[in-house]
């Protein structure tokens, strides 16, 4: 996993703005940090190249990466900023956000980092990594060493003017990014903020698979996720009832039984429907998942996801 590991500050009431946020409590957060942990409770061996700051905030989330059986010999630290730090107002659409862009902006190459990944059977990173230099510099890097080696390379395209300014910009660099990629996984919010509004979401679904990955899962939300494939595959999974209480980190849910998946050998179809239903667990409480999942449970109830082709 390569990318952002942040503080994430979620507001303890459900509010519409952190204008109206009073209170706060600390969780580990960033998408890539967020999957490494959940795979490593998984009981996958997973291992983080990311960078903090020499602080407090840096330490807690060393300590959450320990708790979490997550390999952290490639972690790094920068004197240059602070660990990066999002304040979020807890919602159930949505959520209102800030991003003090932090230390994480300054991952760097080392012999040991490309050397881990070159080892691995997975590379994961993000959008967010991507947009600042010298992390997307080193990414990049290591993704193109990767490529055409028969392993599998994602990125999450999670897109937001709060960390890629000019949308013209991260359009063709996406384009750049997508050579390296096996499967991307965006949200519907992500799909409307970059390619604009009124299309609908099977629209959206063929303009990533024209950028070149293999394998496309775009979700919904409530109205749960679609998956498309190179090899033509349009299906539509369905959500199942769920109460909604904290929706933060549900992408990062979502990958993880994703990735799962495809590491077991599953279908392209299996693993987005284990994606879902772990995404659907997820958003039952409030902050990061914290205790080991069985990768079995979630396989069971996966099945049992309705599905239409489209």
């Amino acid at each position: 996993m390569l990318g952002e590991i942040v503080v994430d500050l979620i507001s303890t009431e459900v509010v519409n703005s952190l204008v109206e946020a009073k209170h706060f409590e600390i969780f580990a957060g960033g998408e890539v940090s967020n999957l490494a942990t959940n795979l490593s409770r998984l009981g996958y061996g997973t291992a983080l190249g990311a960078c903090l700051g020499n602080d407090g905030f840096g330490n807690f989330l060393k300590d959450h990466l320990i708790q979490a059986g997550v390999n952290i010999e490639y972690l790094q630290s920068s004197n240059l900023a602070p660990t990066t730090l999002i304040p979020v107002a807890r919602h159930s659409g949505t959520p209102d956000f800030t991003i003090y862009r932090g230390a994480d902006q300054y991952l760097s190459l080392t012999d040991n980092l490309l050397a881990a990944a070159n080892d691995s059977k997975f590379i994961h990173t993000s959008a967010f990594a991507l947009s600042r230099d010298p992390c997307r510099s080193t990414i990049l890097a290591i993704l193109e060493a990767n490529q055409n080696q028969g392993k599998i390379i994602s990125i999450d395209p999670n897109y937001h003017p709060m960390i890629w300014s000019d949308l013209q910009d991260y359009r063709s660099s996406l384009l750049e990014f997508f050579k390296y990629v096996t499967i991307t996984k965006p949200s519907l919010d992500d799909s409307i903020r970059i390619f604009g509004p009124g299309l609908k979401p099977i629209q959206y679904l063929e303009k990533f698979l024209r950028m070149g990955p293999e394998i496309v899962v775009l979700t919904m939300g409530s109205e749960g996720s679609l998956l498309g494939t190179a090899q033509g595959d349009r299906i539509h999974i369905h959500p199942n009832p769920v109460p909604v209480v904290d929706i933060t980190g549900a992408g990062d849910a979502f990958w993880s039984g994703l990735l799962a998946g495809l590491h077991e050998g599953y279908s392209a179809l299996i693993a987005a429907r284990l994606g879902q239903v772990i995404a659907e667990y997820k958003i039952g409480f409030i902050g990061p998942v914290q205790e080991h999942l069985s990768l079995q449970m979630y396989l069971n109830l996966a099945e049992k996801t309705l599905i239409n082709e489209i």
